[in-house]
């Protein structure tokens, strides 16, 4: 079965380590304050120019980019049977990240759930990668288990 809108394997890899050096400079931005140098745009506010530093919109850009290629990173022996897995994750990925959203609906107000929304957006490809891998771990296991 050939499936059209997967990446190359090799971006599993190369999403690891975007979504980790990314996820660690949005740690640093939101607990520290980080900003990084020159990395700010300008815009008039009352008869002058405010500055807004970009590094925490790159940080969550990063991050669901390294996300996404994980996500979407073909597996190396693709079949019909990962594909099911893949599709079983996916509803899985998104039952949970509407449940915890109607959860956050009826538990905060005001500005923490604007905050608690903008990052509910990473829950749904954490939920189908922590979902797929530990299916294809089961099913290795399990294979290995009917070999012996």
């Amino acid at each position: 079965m050939k499936n059209q809108f997967l990446l190359p394997a090799k971006f599993r890899l190369i999403g690891w380590i975007t979504f980790l050096l990314f996820f660690a400079l949005g740690i640093l931005t939101e607990s520290y304050g980080y900003d990084i140098p020159g990395f700010q745009i300008y815009y008039p506010k009352e008869g002058s120019f405010a500055g807004y530093n970009l590094t925490n919109e790159l940080a969550f850009l990063g991050t669901i980019i390294g996300l996404l290629m994980i996500s979407f990173a073909r597996h190396i022996n693709e079949d019909e049977l990962i594909s099911k897995i893949r599709l079983e994750s996916w509803k899985w990925a998104v039952l949970i990240n509407y449940a915890i959203l109607l959860i956050l609906n009826f538990t905060s107000y005001g500005l923490g759930f604007v905050f608690i929304v903008t990052y509910n957006v990473l829950t749904l490809l954490l939920v189908y990668i922590i979902r797929f891998y530990y299916s294809l771990y089961l099913l290795n296991r399990n294979l290995k288990n009917s070999e012996d």
